[in-house]
């Protein structure tokens, strides 16, 4: 997945702004945030649209490259574990393990 960074101060953001909220600039570039670190964890045991008992985890996760995402995780992690990060065809952010 893909972080931006402002080309004139360097800002990391996640998803990418109209300007940059540190200097105002227009123009960012795209960084590679595959990795990010676990922060939170949430089960979601009711979701819209979805019947039976599955339960799934979304997580805060701080990426490598800076920013915060929120992901849907493929299993339950611990707070503090490595996961890596990818963006599904549905725009989904994933987290799983290596």
């Amino acid at each position: 997945m893909n972080v931006f960074a402002c080309v004139a101060c360097a800002q990391v953001d996640f998803p990418r702004r109209l300007l940059c909220p540190s200097c105002g600039c227009h123009e960012f570039v795209e960084v590679e945030a595959c990795k990010g670190s676990v922060e939170d964890v949430t089960a979601l045991h009711h979701r819209a649209g979805k019947t039976g008992g599955d339960v799934a985890y979304i997580a805060t996760v701080l990426t490598q490259a800076g920013p915060r995402v929120i992901a849907r995780l493929e299993r339950l992690f611990e707070p503090g574990t490595v996961v890596s990060l990818r963006v599904e065809s549905d725009g989904a952010i994933v987290g799983s393990s290596d």
